[in-house]
This record gives structure tokens, sequence and C-alpha cells, in this order.
């Protein structure tokens, strides 16, 4: 198995090898060892705290169609002043 060491993004993926895994989200900004097979690229484990994860190979086109719940839609119309062309 090789290793190498990664910090854990904002969105709770690491990047090994030119694709993206996913990771649990409590590791998110934390620096991890990486275990894997180079072979094998279903074969990823991330150590934190004496814990072994998997890591999982990201689907993008599956993670692209995901729905999502929109955060409070921003009315323009009311923002600065209603509208008005404020400099």
């Amino acid at each position: 198995m090789n290793r190498t060491t990664r910090r854990i993004s904002r969105d709770a993926t690491l990047e090994l090898d030119c694709r993206c895994y996913e990771t649990p989200m409590q590791l998110i900004g934390q620096k991890v060892e990486v275990r894997y097979l180079p072979d094998d690229p279903e074969k990823v484990w991330v150590f934190s705290e004496g814990k072994r994860y998997q890591a999982r190979l990201t689907n993008r086109i599956e993670n692209g169609k995901t729905k999502r719940e929109n955060q409070v839609a921003i009315d323009y119309s009311t923002v600065l002043g209603g509208g008005e062309n404020v400099h």
C-alpha cells in the first residue's frame, strides 16, 4: 500500500491521483494519512486519530444531479433603497 498525507477540504473531499474522494464530514480541515492501492481506485483508506475510514470515489455526475435545498431567495428590488440607481 502507498501512503501519503492530505488535508481534507471544506467539502469533505480529498484529491488523490487526479481523482476526488469523499470522506466523513468530521475530518474537514484535518491533515490525515491516506493509504491506498495504486492499482485499485476503490481501495482508499483515511486514518485520523487512531481511526480508519474508507474514502469513496466521488461520482460527479450523481453529485451534480442531487437536489439541494436553496437558501432564502434575495429580492434585489428591495436592496439598496428599492431599486433606485445608487452610486
